[in-house]
């Protein structure tokens, strides 16, 4: 079972399972970006970038509440208001991801790879801080 122990002197151990259910969804944003940018073109970049944020959110929600939160794991009505919790926690991280990625990837700055890539990294911190809090949260005590 994951607990909030620390490696080191500050790193949780559920980060280190959320960042590497995060590499995870890198994979599945990628598997969803390259196909809709080989059939639509490079113009369709923007929109296929939030169609594999959203998807990437989904997968690496459902892999968290298995895996990483599996103590607190969510079932139920529950399951579908913590995705909706997720995706609203994480809609901050979503919307700097794709900004950050489209401004490389139309600005010229690097290729579409390296634009998803780093539109994935900037929102990665803010995800796991927040959904912590907001979707995963032990229940207060009566």
């Amino acid at each position: 079972m994951l607990t909030q122990k620390l490696i080191g002197p500050v790193i949780p151990v559920r980060f280190i399972a959320f960042s590497a259910i995060g590499g995870l969804g890198v994979f599945v944003h990628m598997a969803v970006l390259w196909p809709m940018l080989t059939l639509l073109g490079s113009g369709a970049f923007l929109i296929g970038q939030s169609a594999a944020t959203l998807v990437a959110m989904t997968s690496n929600f459902f892999l968290n509440n298995i895996l990483t939160y599996r103590d607190m794991r969510l079932r139920g009505r529950q399951l579908l208001w913590g995705w909706f919790s997720f995706v609203a926690a994480c809609s901050v991280g979503a919307l700097a991801n794709v900004g950050i990625a489209n401004y490389l990837f139309q600005g010229g700055h690097s290729g579409w790879f390296l634009s998803a890539l780093a539109g994935i990294l900037v929102g990665a911190v803010w995800n796991y801080a927040v959904t912590a809090v907001y979707t995963w949260k032990r229940p207060r005590a009566a």
